[in-house]
């Protein structure tokens, strides 16, 4: 739940939560903080992965790929305005220039 609501904060939400999580757990005992952490992470990457590019294509009617590359694209120039910002920069880019290669196919 800790890691859910400090993933709130893009980029580095995730990171804090997962840490917060595991030095709490860590005081359990250490396999239980690594088996925590390794949980958290796999989980994690599912979500930004896989999960996050799929609900960005259904609202933007965006390609996950270029979801992906957007984000990626985002935070490398801007930091975390860039994270908050690229997604919708790329479905104007898109509709704007109507580019058909990079709409979803639903």
């Amino acid at each position: 739940m800790i890691v859910g609501i400090v993933d709130i904060i893009p980029g580095i939400g995730a990171t804090l939560g997962v840490s917060t999580v595991t030095l709490f757990v860590l005081s359990q005992g250490v396999w239980l903080a690594l088996k925590v952490l390794i949980a958290c992470i796999v989980l994690q990457q599912i979500q930004d992965n896989l999960i996050a590019p799929r609900i960005m294509q259904d609202a933007l009617n965006l390609n996950p790929v270029v979801v992906f590359f957007a984000l990626l694209v985002g935070a490398r120039v801007a930091g975390l305005i860039g994270v908050f910002i690229s997604i919708p920069i790329a479905g104007v880019i898109v509709s704007l220039f109507e580019i058909d290669e990079m709409k979803s196919e639903v």
